[in-house]
This record gives structure tokens, C-alpha cells and sequence, in this order.
């Protein structure tokens, strides 16, 4: 299900990326990097910088890949698991974004991936059930709770991030057809950091 949500992201923003498939790790990995005081979390991207570029590993907790593996499809997926597909799309998200950054050689910042993240959970779900966009936006904007264990500094990123992505993805849903809601994305997202945060900031005014 991981490729499938990566095949789609890729369709969408017309990027190629190594396959995330490659770059998982268990959580015994996690807590082998992380040490064993680490928080409980549906999904981690670990990041180190190296010579030649960046270092990557991705953990998806294995109750959601689980989950996952009971759907035969990304919008059956979203239908009976939208929790684990939330938890999946996020990992991959911060995965493709944090490879074009360092193909671009251009900074990233943990707000805009956060705040992608969350755009790409509602992107991919309205794409595969566009009638449903309201709910999907109201169920990830709205009626949702922070993860317990963030500090001040994480749970302050983790709101903003949220308050930006409900705006833009509030604008996507005015977009008149499917197509210019693809143009809108693919524009956003080659962007540089600081464009795409004013962009979203300005929406959120």
C-alpha cells in the first residue's frame, strides 16, 4: 500500500522518487536510533545529513501497515482505515519531500513538512472520493487531537501546521474542476519553503 500511495503522490506532483519501500525500519530500529525513552508515534522520518546528500529512514507503526493490508485499493483504504491511511500518507509525504529538497539542494522546514503532510492526507482522499471532500476536511482540520508526549515547541508546530493546511486545502476545494485542482498542487509544490508558507499564511489570514 506504501508504493501506492507513493505511485500516487509521484502522479500527482509528476515526481519520481527512490521507492520509501526500500527505506523502511521496524520499530526495534527506531528505538536502536531514538534510544528507548522515545515517544510512542504512528510514524517517524528520520533524517541525517551525509556527504553526498541525506540519510533516510522511514518507520509506519506496523498496526496501521496491518490495517493497510486489509484494503485492495488506496480508496478502499480511506474508506475502512482512514487513520492508518492518514498515518501512511504522512510518512511517505515527508519521504518525497525531503528527497526533491535534497535533489534541489534547498532547505526544509519541519513546519512546511507538517504542514504538507496534512495537505497530502486530504489531497489523496478527496481524489479518490471527491464527494466526500467536506468530511475528509473536517475529519483532519477539525476533529482531531494532538498526539500526547509533544512539547510546547512540537505541539505549536503541529497547530500551526494544521491551521495552514485547513486554509489551503479549504481554497483547493473551490477550484472548479479536477484539473485546475491538480494545477494549483503541482504550482504549490515546486515553490521554494518560504513562498509556499506565505502562500498558505496569507490564505489563513
Amino acid at each position: 500500500m506504501l508504493s501506492q500511495i507513493q505511485t500516487h503522490l509521484e502522479s500527482i506532483y509528476r515526481i519520481e522518487a527512490p521507492s520509501v519501500s526500500e527505506f523502511l525500519i521496524d520499530a526495534s530500529q527506531v528505538l536502536e536510533v531514538l534510544g528507548k525513552d522515545v515517544r510512542q508515534a504512528d510514524e517517524w522520518v528520520l533524517v541525517r545529513e551525509a556527504e553526498d546528500g541525506v540519510d533516510l529512514a522511514v518507520f509506519i507503526a506496523e498496526e496501521h501497515l496491518k490495517m493497510l493490508r486489509q484494503a485492495n485499493s488506496l480508496a478502499h483504504a480511506a474508506e475502512i482505515a482512514f487513520p492508518s491511511f492518514c498515518a501512511a500518507t504522512e510518512g511517505v509525504s515527508h519521504f518525497l519531500m525531503l528527497v526533491e529538497r535534497s535533489r534541489r539542494t534547498e532547505p526544509v522546514s519541519m513546519l512546511e513538512l507538517e504542514a504538507q503532510a496534512e495537505v497530502d492526507k486530504f489531497v489523496c482522499a478527496t481524489l479518490h472520493h471527491p464527494s466526500r471532500s467536506e468530511e475528509w476536511w473536517r475529519r483532519l482540520f477539525r476533529e482531531t487531537s494532538l498526539a500526547e508526549g509533544l512539547d510546547v515547541e512540537e505541539m505549536e508546530r503541529y497547530e500551526e501546521a494544521g491551521r495552514l493546511a485547513a486554509a489551503f486545502c479549504g481554497a483547493l476545494t473551490e477550484e472548479p474542476h479536477v484539473d485546475a485542482f491538480l494545477r494549483t498542487l503541482r504550482s504549490f509544490w515546486r515553490k521554494s519553503g518560504a513562498l509556499r508558507l506565505e502562500h498558505m499564511r496569507r490564505l489563513a489570514a
